[in-house]
């Protein structure tokens, strides 16, 4: 019996032991927990879903209370337990209030009017052609009072450098119209604002001209100088005064609805002259007009073989043969061999008179 016995008491105190000193532990290592924190803990949804960037909703419920995190961060809870954490902190919370979108009022559209009958704005066929559609865009924009459109467009063409499209925005803000194909064109309008070239000079030149004024338009100024360049080496000066006269607005018409006007004595550049230049031009664009380049070397060339080079000996000759007839004054350039001669033959004339 006390082999049995003895075994069981020794258990027992040994549990009493125990027992005694967990709880011994428990109280000497307890935590001390902010009660906010767990009267926080105690509102919160419990999902744990990091929305508001802490390790779950215990992690939260430590750092409202001990960090000082914002109230208003669990997304499930929303702005009830935002309310009920500032009730347990002491503190009033703002939640913020989610406007709704205000309704976009309906822009009232009014109706575009008819086509109207009027004066036409003063652009060549060929310009309104290539911009009919900013053009219209415009006149549609401003007569429907829609400020915005058109005032984009303007500051478009202003980026773009487009004066001239500039000028006709406003003649349709002064109720001109863009002629649609139905409305006929003034006569004259269309080269009332054309380059003062000849309908001839117009066909020879278009390529470079109207080069020149996609450059100009476009803003690129490496590429409109540099044909000024290439027209100032080939002493193109007339196609430099048109290029003035594209910088300063004017358009370059079609050579179809070009009437041919008489030249003037004055700006008819001389046969030779133009030639040259025209040789010069070509080799200098190499376009294609007039002669090619390569053409040119092989000109050069056949002169060469035309009439070779002298040598330093007949150079030499022809300086003293010069030399001498200038001497004599007769006008007669007498061969080297025969001075001495001639010489003899002064003297003894000279002799005769003396006598």
């Amino acid at each position: 019996m006390e082999a049995i016995m003895m075994p069981v008491v020794i258990l027992g105190i040994t549990g009493i032991l125990m027992g005694l000193f967990l709880a011994y532990a428990s109280k000497k290592f307890e935590v001390e927990v902010d009660p906010k924190v767990e009267a926080i803990l105690a509102i919160l949804p419990g999902v744990n879903c990091g929305a508001c960037g802490y390790p779950g909703c215990s992690g939260y419920a430590s750092g409202v209370a001990l960090e000082g995190a914002k109230m208003t961060l669990c997304a499930p809870g929303g702005p009830k337990v935002a309310q009920k954490i500032g009730d347990i902190m002491g503190v009033a919370v703002e939640v913020p209030v989610k406007k709704k979108p205000a309704a976009k009022k309906p822009v009232e559209k009014k109706e575009t009017p008819k086509v109207q009958t009027g004066e036409p704005i003063s652009a060549s066929q060929e310009f309104i052609e290539k911009n009919k559609r900013m053009l219209m865009k415009f006149k549609e924009a401003f007569d429907a009072g829609d400020k915005e459109g058109y005032e984009k467009l303007e500051n478009l063409a202003k980026m773009a450098k487009k004066d001239e499209l500039l000028k006709y925005y406003e003649e349709i803000k002064a109720g001109k119209i863009v002629p649609d194909g139905s409305v006929p064109v003034a006569t004259g309008t269309a080269n009332a604002n054309a380059i003062s070239a000849s309908k001839e000079f117009v066909e020879k030149n278009k390529r470079m001209l109207m080069k020149f004024k996609e450059a100009f338009d476009a803003g690129d100024k490496e590429g409109f100088e540099k044909l000024e360049n290439l027209a100032k080496m080939a002493k193109k000066d007339e196609l430099l005064k048109y290029y003035e006269e594209i910088k300063a607005g004017k358009i370059v018409p079609d050579p179809a609805t070009m009437v041919d006007a008489p030249a003037t004595k004055e700006e008819t550049p001389k046969v030779e002259d133009s030639q040259k230049q025209e040789a010069s031009y070509c080799s200098v664009l190499g376009d294609g007009l007039c002669v090619p380049e390569q053409n040119e070397k092989v000109k050069e060339d056949l002169k060469k073989q035309a009439a070779p080079p002298k040598t330093a000996e007949e150079l030499e000759k022809e300086k003293q043969a010069a030399n001498y007839c200038s001497v004599l004054g007769d006008g007669l350039c007498v061969p080297e061999e025969n001075e001495q001669i001639v010489k003899q033959n002064l003297h003894q004339e000279i002799d005769k008179e003396m006598k």
